[in-house]
């Protein structure tokens, strides 16, 4: 790209964020719904996967004090994909569902669904195969805690600017 180009670019830019500003535009990561989640309560089931989700919430949130609460449901469920002619599976798809329960100040209530997939190899050695299944665990709750921020963020967001969740 010339040099011209570049600066054209962000001239752009600029003109684009002071468009966005004049109409009341706020992104979400500085509303009050992101400075609402660090020190969430959350309470997750007492097993392997609601320890990973907890666990993955806490590396977003960090710790504080918050005036909300998540309660959290999991369920994992597997599936084989790609059976050999010996009916054994080749690969792997595993769901990992969180249904949550949102809750703060003045009666606020949210209730949610978050679902991912993930996919792993089956290698024939089986420690290798626990291996595969609890590395598939870990992704999944990393990628399902991601989405949880993001959707508390919203909703928190919408409840602190009196807006249906």
């Amino acid at each position: 790209m010339t040099q011209a180009g570049r600066i054209l670019t962000a001239f752009a830019g600029v003109v684009i964020a002071a468009g966005l500003s004049g109409c009341g535009f706020q992104p979400l990561y500085s509303g009050p719904g992101v400075q609402a989640l660090p020190g969430l309560a959350i309470d997750t089931p007492n097993d392997r996967i609601g320890y990973l989700v907890e666990d993955a919430l806490r590396d977003y949130l960090g710790g504080s004090q918050s005036r909300y609460r998540a309660e959290m449901q999991t369920s994992f469920t597997e599936s084989g994909l790609g059976l050999s002619a010996a009916g054994r599976a080749g690969r792997f798809r595993a769901d990992l569902r969180v249904t949550y329960r949102l809750t703060g100040p003045d009666g606020f209530e949210h209730v949610g669904l978050v679902s991912e997939p993930v996919f792993y190899d089956a290698p024939s050695d089986p420690y290798a195969l626990i291996a595969a299944r609890a590395a598939a665990e870990e992704r999944a709750a990393e990628q399902v805690a991601e989405r949880l921020v993001l959707e508390f963020a919203t909703v928190i967001q919408r409840a602190e600017d009196r807006l249906e969740p």
